[in-house]
Parts: structure tokens; C-alpha cells; sequence
């Protein structure tokens, strides 16, 4: 919404405040002011008579001009023109020698093929106006005034230039906002100032309205349509006032019908439609559903197919406007209309916002139907518009209006305590502080023991429950008055099981060298079921209006968008990533929509490079292995974890040959593993290893944060073992016979040597262990350790077939 200061002045007193700094108390209102402009910074520009021009001798397409520019015509000055509209006998724009234009442009003496000028004749573009909002017939030329305007003035004064204006980011709850009458409610209210109201005086004739049209209303979708009927209009172009108006308010002029239909719902926020009667030919108005495959050609001059959630206006028969969005070409007010149908009506929001969106066709009416119009303006629009088109287009106003109206229009009654404000806000207003901000805001109120009994008015919609009124009251008393206070409450703070395990998550894989990464969590169809188990069918959740395909759907998994992320570094020379990220999937259970964590990590290429050396450490499947671990560790659950290897269920994005399941207590949580080299070819990859853990179970399953083991007082004792067995026999599980074995004694096994080749038989492997053991209670004795390393040598034997290397 843009706001003229100038305009805004008709309705409340503002004359004695800065413009930024009225943006700033209307910023700390709660509206938010996004931009203070200036509609024309151009100086030294006053108004010209042309008194004759001549063709200029070295150029067609220039003439000389011969221009007054004082009031008392003893100046005169020669200014070289070259627009296809300048001609004797006008009123136009000039820009003075020493004169400068928008964008730091001086105007100075210049000759032009040899001929002298002292000045410039201008266009409302180089006053700095936008051409979609300069008048049609003067986009491509000088701009040419009325004949009345006062030779010598100050042009820019003169257009209702000097002007600045607020561009307002409304969120869509303030639709109150969206006319001038609203913004001065509010600006009032701020400000703590009286309201000016806008004239309304009408002067009908003895003919009634309702006698000559008839409205029908077979749609539910319009609940109230008022019609008036004006004849002899003189169609012309509005006045400066109006123009300039409207200008600021970034609609472009037309005539004075059209402009004054624009400037109502400006003013009052109720969109306004005028049809030329004659094109009517009808002595109906029906409003209805449209057919199917029925068209219209709108005022753009674009033919419209219309569905039967689309409302239209009809003659009885033949579409005449889409209702709420634009009016149709075959009933267009032009410099033939000489009398006119006036509409006021309300649609309801949702078809409109829908036929808009689908046509792509969104428009000044649209915006504000979409949000809701106030009920009780319906009519005084329209009586508005119809007193102000008496004045300026000279018309004759039939008596009364025909409609049909169903709304409700009572305001709504909210009843607020004071205690109730005081305990929301943690403040300690009293009745007189609450009642003045109810003043301010020409809202009606009685009280009977503290208690308010407010009666909201229907200009503002949004508020509808009691949490409404006390946030206006925060708002107008001033957030920068309300004192900070702590709530009082019984409750500790602090963070909860899932909040500190997720921050002791991120400390420790940035502790082993991991980076943060945070994806979209929005997503494509090819990307969602990747890097599922391929009996994991998650019921997708798809955006009802999504940005683009690419962006359609909710993720089921963090590593698709992570390898872009990859991907997109590669591209740029970053080839060594290690990265993680923890956010959540989505996916529908019946019509739920669940949210769960995972955890992913990504790692490739080198993981440091000692050049000195000649050594490279390349990442691979065991780097990424251990940093999980560290994790598991760190969250005091490595014990409850196995790695195991995978089945058929396996996604096809892993490879094969390098990937295991990550199993909690015997439960599957993940997966980690190489990636397919089919997927490393699609994203243009290289070795990448990646792991992806589902944490709703960890972090549900409350364990100890921090574990705490006092420090041995005896000395402990350390045995190796080298083993041999088959290939397909996993430390893992060597490692869970070792450990149910050794029992209180063994203290820790690591594995500290993988080795096959000479000297270990083809299908077999050498893996060689470090058992230590302790017993906290006394000093083992050798014989204590060797009878318990001997039972652990003999059940591995047993179990493995295991055998110690020699």
C-alpha cells in the first residue's frame, strides 16, 4: 500500500511531523513502513506558455519554441523540443536553466545544430514519475496541462508533486489498512489525533434507480451487490488533484469515471466497478457461477476462460465483468458514455483469490476482496463515488440504489478485564490507560467494575478474540513502554533430553572435523524415495501451492540435497568436504503429517595432505566409521551398537561391497556406506562415503549425557591376540564373543591389525586384538589372566573356527 502524506493530510493533521519520523512510530506500531519517497525531486521546474514553435531549420524532428514562463508574460526564452505532441497554445512543464531533474541531471544553455536553447519542456518520466503511471496519451511525449494553469507557478507544486510517500508492508490481517481512511485510523490512533471524515452529499433526482435495473444475485459466493445509476456524465480527463492522487498511490489515470471510481476504493478500501449503461442494454444484473469453457475479454483486452468456481457479472445472459477482478471490454466507459451503472458488492475471499491466481490476472479489487471489505462501506462507497462524480463529471444521480444485501454488519462486542491485561502483558496499566487507547482508536466501549465491554468496529476484522484487543492495546500504548519483566513461573529452565542431546550431536561431529550444512527441506519427486530402506514407503507430503517441481514435495531423506551440496563445491574446486546435517523428514500417516530427526554425514577426498611427507590420507568407509563411533560414545550407547551387514532390503544408491547397517539395541537406526558408483556418475561425484541415522530412537530413550568412572587404583594387564578366520567372519562380531567372555575382567578390547596375503591362506584374514584387563577391586595375578584370555582364545575356536596366527 502506498501512502500519500499529501493525501493522508485530508483526513488527519500531520503537518507538524517529519516524514521519516512518522515512519518510524508507525514501524513501531506494528505496520512496517518499507520505504519514504520522494515523488519528484526536480527543482527550478515552473509552468510555460508556448506561444509559437517553428520548425527547427537543420532537423525535422525539432521544432523551436518560443515559451512564456512568467506569470506577467515579460519572459519569454527559446527551448528546442523534439516531442510529436508539443504544439502553440499549451501549458506544459519547464525546466529552467540551473534546474535539476531526478538522477542529479542540470539542466544548462545548450545549442542545438546551431540553434540556442535555455531550458527543457518536459515529460512526467523526467520529474521522475514512472511511465506506467503517466496518463496514456502522454507516455510518449511532454506532459501538456490544463489551460487554466497559472503561467510562472512552481510545476512541481502545481501537480501535487512535492509530495512523499510510505510504501507499507501489510501482512494480510491489516487489511484495514488498505484504503487512506484506514491508514488515517491508525495514524490517528498513534498520534492521538481527531479524524477528519470525507463529505457525503448527495443531490438525486426524483427517478429511482431501483426502477430501471433489477439485481439478482445465484451465487453464494456474493452475499451483497449495490447498483446506482448516473446519466448525463461528461467523460474528460480528471482534475490535477485527482491525478496526482492517484499518481502517488501508483494507479495510472484514465478519465475522470474510471479515476473516480479508483480514488473510493482508495479512500475507503471498497473496490468500485462503473459499466456504460448504454453497452449494458439490460434491465438486469445477475451474478453468477460461470459456465464452463465461458469467456470473457477483460479490460486488458485478453479473452478469459472461465470455470465454474469463477464468478461473473451478466447482463441476464453475456458475462460483463469477472467479478472482484476486473471489468469486461464490451461494457468499457469511453469518451461515448454518457450515462453509467455504478457497482458496489462484496464477494467472498477464496474464489477470488483462486481465479486470480489462475489467471494470473491480480489487480487492485482482487487484492482487497481477497483480504475482506468492511460490510458497513459497502454503500457508503458507492454514494460516495456517485456525490463526487456529480461534482467533477457534471452527472444526474438517480434516487437510492437497487441491491441485495445479506451481510452481517453489527460490530463485534469483546468483553476484556483489566486484571486480564495486566496479566497477559505483565504490566500495570489502569482503566484510564486502557480507555485512552480505546479513544484513539474510535473504538466504543462501556465499563462496569474493570471490566470493558468493547465493541469492535467492522473496519477492523482481524480482531476477533480478546488476545486481539490486548495486542492493540500493547501496540498504542507503546511496546517501548512496557517495562521488561520475568515471567514467574515454577517451572526450571532448561533444555530438554532431545534439545541437549541434538546440541551434544553437532559439538561432537564439528570436534571430529565435520562442517554444518543446512538443506532445503523441500524437494523434488525423483529425490524421494533415495537412500530409503527399499521396504521404507513413506506416504509423501506435497505443498498444496509449491514454488516449482523442483520444490513440490517434503524430503524423506537429508543425503540427496547434501550431494548437491557436494556436487555444487566440486564445481568450485572444493573437493575435500566432510559435512553433516540434522533436521527432520516428513511423511503422512493417515491425514497426519509426522516429524522425525535424522542425522546425515558426508565425507570425500582428502582428509589431510602432509606434502613434506609425500603422505595423503584419502577419506574412506572406516574414517566416517569412527567419527559415528566417537559420537555413540560420547551419547553413552556405543555398548547397545552393532554394524551389521546388509541385505537385500538395501537402497540401490549404497554400494554393495561398503556399506553395513547401524542396529541399536538389536533395532535398525541407519545406514553408512560408499556411494553406488551409478550415483556418484549421476552427481558428478567422486569416492564419497556417507551415513544417515534415524534419532527419534535416541533421542526418545533417555540416556545418561555424562558418564563419570573413577580412576583404577590397580594396575591393569594387556594381552594380544592375532587371529585368523574366515572372510566372511566381521571384528564385530569377534569382538561380542570376546567381550560376553571376558565378562567383569576385561576391561576394553580394540582392534588394532587387519592383514591378508603371504603367509594367510586364500579366504581367510589375520585380525589381531588388545584385550585389556582389570580387576577394580585387587592386583590380577598372571594366572587370573591367563585362565580368563585362555576361555576367550577356546570360545572363539569353538564359535569362528578361529585360529591363532603363528
Amino acid at each position: 500500500m502506498l501512502v500519500s502524506l499529501k493525501w493522508l493530510q485530508d483526513y488527519v493533521d500531520i503537518s507538524d511531523i517529519n516524514a521519516f519520523d512518522l515512519a518510524e512510530k508507525i514501524t513501531r506500531t506494528g505496520i512496517e513502513v518499507e520505504a519514504v519517497e520522494v515523488l519528484s525531486s526536480a527543482t527550478d521546474c515552473v509552468i510555460g506558455y508556448v506561444r509559437s514553435i517553428k520548425k527547427h531549420p537543420e532537423a525535422d524532428r525539432l521544432n523551436i519554441c518560443e515559451v512564456e514562463i512568467d506569470e506577467k508574460g515579460n519572459e519569454t526564452v527559446q527551448i528546442i523540443c523534439g516531442a510529436a505532441n508539443i504544439d502553440a497554445n499549451q501549458k506544459v512543464i519547464v525546466a529552467k536553466i540551473g534546474a535539476v531533474l531526478p538522477g542529479n541531471f542540470k539542466i544548462k544553455k545548450a545549442k542545438l545544430r546551431g540553434v540556442e536553447s535555455y531550458g527543457m519542456i518536459c515529460s512526467l518520466k523526467e520529474l521522475g514519475i514512472e511511465n506506467k503511471l503517466v496518463p496514456t496519451e502522454y507516455q510518449d511525449g511532454i506532459y501538456v496541462l490544463s489551460k487554466d494553469a497559472p503561467v510562472g507557478t512552481d510545476a512541481v507544486n502545481y501537480l501535487r508533486l512535492n509530495d512523499t510517500v510510505l510504501e507499507f508492508g501489510l501482512t494480510p490481517n491489516r487489511a484495514d489498512c488498505l484504503s487512506m481512511l484506514g491508514v488515517a485510523y491508525e495514524v490517528a490512533a498513534i498520534l492521538d489525533r481527531e479524524i477528519k471524515y470525507p463529505d457525503l452529499c448527495l443531490n438525486e433526482s426524483d427517478e429511482k434507480t431501483s426502477d430501471l435495473i433489477k439485481i439478482n444475485l445465484s451465487t453464494y459466493d456474493c452475499p451483497a451487490y449495490y447498483a446506482k445509476i448516473i446519466r448525463d456524465v461528461k467523460i474528460k480527463q480528471s482534475p490535477q488533484w485527482l491525478q496526482s492522487y492517484l499518481i502517488a498511490s501508483g494507479i495510472r489515470p484514465k478519465n475522470n469515471i474510471v479515476d473516480l471510481t479508483n480514488y473510493v476504493m482508495l479512500e475507503l478500501g471498497q473496490p468500485l466497478h462503473a459499466f456504460d449503461l448504454k453497452k449494458l442494454n439490460t434491465d438486469e444484473i445477475l451474478v453468477r457461477n460461470a459456465k464452463k469453457d465461458e469467456t470473457i475479454i477483460t479490460l486488458d483486452g485478453e479473452e478469459r476462460k472461465l470455470i465454474a468456481e469463477d464468478i461473473v457479472i451478466t447482463d441476464g445472459e453475456k458475462p460483463v465483468a469477472l467479478a472482484g477482478v476486473m471489468g469486461g471490454q464490451n461494457t468499457e466507459i469511453d469518451d461515448l458514455t454518457e450515462s453509467i451503472m455504478l457497482e458496489s458488492a462484496v464477494f467472498r475471499p477464496t474464489p477470488i483469490r483462486k481465479t486470480s491466481q489462475r489467471l494470473g490476472l491480480r489487480s487492485d479489487s482482487s487484492s482487497r476482496f481477497e483480504k475482506k471489505v468492511d460490510p458497513n462501506r459497502v454503500k457508503l462507497a458507492i454514494d460516495r463515488a456517485a456525490m463526487l462524480i456529480e461534482i467533477i463529471a457534471k452527472g444526474e444521480t438517480l434516487k437510492g440504489v437497487s441491491h441485495v444485501d445479506s451481510l452481517v454488519k453489527e460490530n463485534l462486542n469483546i468483553d476484556l478485564s483489566v486484571t486480564k491485561v495486566n496479566e497477559v502483558l505483565g504490566t500495570s496499566l489502569t482503566k484510564t490507560d486502557i480507555e485512552q487507547v480505546f479513544k484513539r482508536l474510535s473504538f466504543e466501549y462501556t465499563v462496569k467494575n474493570n471490566v470493558f465491554t468493547i465493541s469492535v468496529p467492522t473496519r477492523r476484522q482481524d480482531i476477533t478474540i480478546k488476545e486481539d484487543l490486548i495486542e492493540e492495546i500493547a501496540r498504542i500504548y507503546g511496546y517501548d513502554h512496557i517495562e521488561m519483566t520475568i515471567p514467574e513461573t515454577n517451572t526450571v529452565g532448561k533444555l530438554t533430553y532431545s534439545q541437549a542431546t541434538r546440541r551434544k550431536i553437532k559439538r561432537t561431529l564439528e570436534s571430529c572435523g565435520m562442517n554444518e550444512v543446512i538443506t532445503y527441506s523441500l524437494t523434488k519427486q525423483s529425490y524421494l524415495n533415495r537412500f530409503l530402506l527399499t521396504d521404507h514407503a513413506f506416504i509423501p507430503v506435497a505443498l498444496k501451492m509449491p514454488m516449482s517441481e523442483e520444490r513440490k514435495y517434503m524430503r524423506h531423506s537429508l543425503l540427496p540435497h547434501m550431494l548437491d551440496v557436494v556436487a555444487y563445491n566440486k564445481k568450485r574446486t572444493l573437493e575435500n568436504l566432510s559435512i553433516y546435517e540434522l533436521s527432520k523428514r516428513y511423511y503422512k500417516t493417515g491425514e497426519k503429517t509426522k516429524e522425525t530427526y535424522l542425522l546425515a554425514g558426508v565425507l570425500t577426498g582428502r582428509l589431510n595432505e602432509l606434502k613434506w611427507k609425500n603422505e595423503v590420507e584419502v577419506a574412506d568407509f572406516f574414517n566416517l566409521k569412527g567419527n559415528i563411533e566417537v559420537l555413540f560414545e560420547k551419547l553413552g550407547i556405543n555398548e547397545d551398537i552393532k554394524f551389521v551387514k546388509p541385505d537385500d532390503r538395501l537402497p540401490k544408491d549404497y554400494h554393495p561391497g561398503r556399506s553395513a547397517y547401524i542396529m541399536f539395541k538389536d533395532s535398525f537406526i541407519g545406514i553408512i556406506g560408499g556411494i553406488h558408483p551409478n550415483t556418484q556418475g549421476e552427481f558428478d561425484l567422486n569416492d564419497t562415503y556417507v551415513f544417515e541415522l534415524e534419532l527419534e530412537t535416541l533421542l526418545k530413550d533417555e540416556q545418561d549425557l555424562l558418564k563419570f568412572n573413577l580412576i583404577p587404583k590397580y594396575p591393569s594387564i594387556t594381552r594380544d591376540i592375532a587371529l585368523v578366520v574366515d572372510e566372511q567372519v566381521t571384528s564385530m562380531d569377534l569382538i561380542s564373543t570376546i567381550k560376553s567372555t571376558g565378562k567383569k575382567l576385561l576391561k576394553d578390547v580394540d582392534v588394532f591389525d587387519l592383514y591378508q596375503g603371504e603367509h594367510i591362506e586364500t579366504g581367510k584374514k589375520s585380525i589381531a586384538f588388545s584385550l585389556t584387563y582389570l580387576d577394580e577391586h585387587k592386583t590380577l595375578t598372571d594366572d587370573e589372566v591367563t585362565k580368563r584370555h585362555e576361555q576367550i582364545v577356546s570360545a572363539l575356536e569353538q564359535t569362528f573356527n578361529a585360529s591363532l596366527r603363528k
